[in-house]
């Protein structure tokens, strides 16, 4: 058996990282990935619990068709996320070709180390500093710039059952691990990140809707720019209504998944 394991990060809070894991599908950099389906979630305490069916397509080697022509790999990836200790882990192990190379997967988020350092120096800071509004102020604003980051933990776990050709494949597997994991956690923040971006515009949409100072400005800037600034306002408007629409679906989405006392159905 083969072991590996290294150390990421995304430069993102652990909620929207924790969030964003169930939408890393598709993105850029896992385009072998053919489905990905829902078997099970269940919430117990604090913790959700949820088990995937995922469906790849990751190509043999030469020499390895000779013993399999499969092309698609299912794969079982169980997930806990621990809200009160702010972890999300997930278990990937694939159930074909499993005789060719077992593959076991453990991916940790959890807040970086400056944001847990952080945390605790703003506890004693509020403390010491109970009669100092500006200090904790300062010290608020400091664990809100460090908490802008998420560690990532893999750990990766090979072994083939293929006599004589164990430490190839054993190798070869660690190997093509280690190149694939980097461009992995690349496309999930690439993907969250267009996400917090597209509800950045929606509660924008939103805020400007229902600000009248807001609109009036809109419409100073019309007139000054073009004639027709109605028409163009009563478009803008629909476009708002559109996207609040959405937005207010994929909240509703959200929390369910990352709040415990949501039901899952």
């Amino acid at each position: 058996m083969k072991y590996w394991e290294t150390d990421q990060s995304i430069p993102l809070t652990w909620r929207d990282v924790a969030c964003g894991y169930w939408w890393r599908y598709p993105n850029p950099h896992s385009q072998h990935v053919f489905s990905v389906d829902m078997l099970d979630t269940r919430v117990e305490g604090d913790k959700l619990y949820a088990r995937r069916l995922i469906m790849k397509t990751n190509p043999l080697p030469s020499w390895g068709k000779h013993f399999f022509a499969a092309r698609r790999v299912a794969v079982i990836e169980e997930v806990v996320v621990d809200r009160g200790k702010k972890e999300l882990v997930w278990y990937t192990r694939n159930i074909g070709l499993a005789r060719f190379m077992a593959t076991v997967e453990r991916v940790t988020l959890y807040p970086g180390e400056e944001t847990r350092t952080s945390e605790i120096q703003t506890n004693l800071n509020g403390i010491q500093t109970s009669m100092a509004g500006t200090q904790s102020t300062m010290a608020e604003t400091q664990t809100t710039m460090a908490e802008t980051q998420t560690s990532v933990r893999k750990q990766c776990w090979i072994e083939s059952s293929i006599l004589g050709f164990r430490s190839a494949i054993n190798k070869f597997g660690v190997d093509r691990y280690k190149k694939n994991c980097g461009p992995a956690t690349m496309g999930m923040q690439m993907v969250i990140e267009e996400k917090l971006a597209r509800d950045q515009v929606v509660r924008l949409g939103l805020s400007e809707a229902s600000n009248p100072c807001s609109c009036e400005a809109r419409v100073a800037q019309c007139e000054a720019k073009a004639g027709q600034c109605e028409a163009r306002l009563g478009q803008g408007h629909k476009a708002q209504l559109s996207e609040a629409s959405s937005g207010q679906i994929y909240e509703a989405v959200k929390r369910s998944l990352c709040d415990s006392t949501q039901k899952i159905t």
